[in-house]
């Protein structure tokens, strides 16, 4: 083998370690992590995908009958028919999946110090470690495809059991940390 195409390895390894991980759809600091989640008054965050227009996104408020209803940036509550929507994702919790691929980096820059077992060591961690961090950066993520999946994305809402009878039309915005 070629001196350049060793050289080329590591950088192959560390660029599909990188795109093996999604994108948390939510805005920096916004979602709880994992231990503080449950206890979070707030909703998920949920990106939706219309038919008619662009994308909406903000908490996701409630589930009702016909409509899904989302709280935007700016405080308003907002509904969107559910025979207009082609697809939302929703992100409950942040996965954290970032110091994994550090501690998984972190491993794989060690096995310098195992000198020719670092051909099988370094893509070990490798291999391992970007299985296991795009695992985790999709654990927090859920997607609905069909209007029967509303159901199991309902308890991720502020109001899982529909809106309030009196509800405002502005709401509290979650701070961000």
């Amino acid at each position: 083998m070629r001196a350049s195409s060793w050289r080329a390895t590591p950088t192959l390894a560390l660029v599909l370690a990188c795109t093996a991980c999604v994108a948390n759809p939510a805005p920096a600091g916004w979602l709880s992590p994992p231990a503080q989640s449950q206890a979070d008054p707030y909703g998920a965050w949920i990106v939706i995908s219309t038919r008619d227009g662009p994308s909406l996104s903000g908490e996701f408020l409630a589930v009702e009958n016909d409509s899904v209803f989302v709280l935007l940036t700016n405080g308003t509550a907002q509904g969107v028919p559910m025979h207009g929507i082609l697809q939302a994702r929703i992100a409950w919790y942040d996965s954290e999946w970032g110091r994994l691929a550090l501690w998984s980096t972190l491993g794989s820059i060690s096995t310098v110090s195992h000198g020719f077992g670092l051909i099988l060591s370094f893509p070990v961690w490798v291999i391992g470690g970007s299985i296991a961090a795009g695992g985790q950066s999709r654990a927090s993520l859920l997607r609905v495809d069909l209007p029967s999946q509303w159901d199991i994305v309902r308890p991720y809402a502020r109001f899982p059991g529909g809106l309030p009878p009196n509800m405002p039309q502005a709401l509290p915005v979650k701070p961000y940390r």
